[in-house]
């Protein structure tokens, strides 16, 4: 558990001697059984709220009650091998004078954050839904940076479809798919966000002051940009798969027309070769054998000039 409190223009940091109502403070602490208690003791938040800071893994929302805001906010983050999104939960309970974050891993920028507004007192005088501002814009303009690597991989994939890459292993496939997976937990998560942040825009909620809900609204902003950001890479990806399924299917059906043509030209071989194979007396050797051989070598070779002259090959 670590705080931060005015006093006297100053700025106070430590631990639970300095977490009592009254501010503006921050505290920040991980989400055990016995920090909620007392958190809950200590400020009266609602009961369904600190339930929700005890179960993680909640979908982003916005709860107003009498005497605070509460709102569930996440992190997207790659994992260490990089082959899937981890989402991070931040909890937040907001009153006229108090920021109570609840998160159970270190997260960089609530750290940049606390650290900043332990240098910079003014930023922490000018209220604790300053301070919640600060932590959102923060977190939004993070996942710029990943929507922006996601798309430029998007790109790539798109290239490697159009110049036909991937034909012989299912790399290039792999490689979609495990997009669109980091697509849907981006939308899953971060979409719902806006709704967070427009409802602490709104102005005359009177916990949120007038004058810091107009800060709320470049958030929210930022966050319709991440949502088209995000939806114009899902349909790149879908039109990408479209594209290289679609080249697939040529090439598979090429293949089988090529050899459906081969078993046509060697059709009419096996013909001849089971009728003279029947051991009937119809033509003498001497003219039977030129003739199975002059019709085995004309009829593939017309055939073939045939299918060529039709672009059938």
């Amino acid at each position: 558990m670590r705080a931060l409190r005015i006093d006297d223009g100053r700025v106070l940091s430590g631990g639970r001697e300095l977490v009592r109502p009254g501010g503006p403070l921050w505290v920040d602490l991980p989400p055990t059984a016995e920090n909620i208690a007392f958190v809950g003791q200590t400020f009266q938040f609602h009961p369904l709220a600190l339930e929700d800071c005890a179960h993680e893994d909640q979908r982003p929302k916005f709860e107003q009650y009498p005497a605070s805001l509460f709102s569930v906010v996440h992190r997207l983050a790659p994992t260490p091998d990089d082959s899937a999104l981890l989402a991070l939960e931040i909890d937040a309970f907001l009153t006229p004078d108090v920021l109570i974050t609840f998160h159970s891993a270190p997260i960089a920028e609530v750290d940049r954050i606390f650290q900043r507004c332990a240098d910079e007192p003014e930023l922490l005088a000018r209220g604790a839904d300053f301070v919640l501002y600060l932590l959102h814009d923060a977190l939004t303009d993070v996942h710029f940076a990943l929507v922006d690597a996601l798309t430029g991989e998007i790109e790539e994939i798109a290239d490697a479809v159009a110049a036909h890459e991937g034909r012989d292993g299912h790399e290039l496939l792999d490689r979609i798919v495990s997009l669109r997976r980091a697509h849907a937990i981006l939308r899953r998560r971060l979409s719902p966000q806006r709704e967070v942040f427009a409802a602490l825009a709104r102005p005359g909620q009177g916990i949120v002051k007038d004058h810091t809900a107009i800060y709320f609204r470049d958030v929210v902003d930022h966050s319709v940009r991440l949502t088209e950001e995000i939806d114009t890479g899902r349909d790149l990806l879908a039109s990408a798969m479209e594209a290289y399924l679609s080249h697939s299917n040529n090439r598979m059906s090429a293949v089988t027309a090529r050899l459906t043509l081969i078993a046509t030209i060697f059709l009419p071989l096996n013909f001849v070769a089971g009728f003279f194979g029947m051991n009937l007396e119809i033509l003498s050797p001497k003219v039977a054998v030129p003739l199975v051989i002059v019709a085995m070598i004309a009829m593939p070779a017309t055939m073939f000039w045939v299918f060529k002259k039709k672009r059938w090959l």
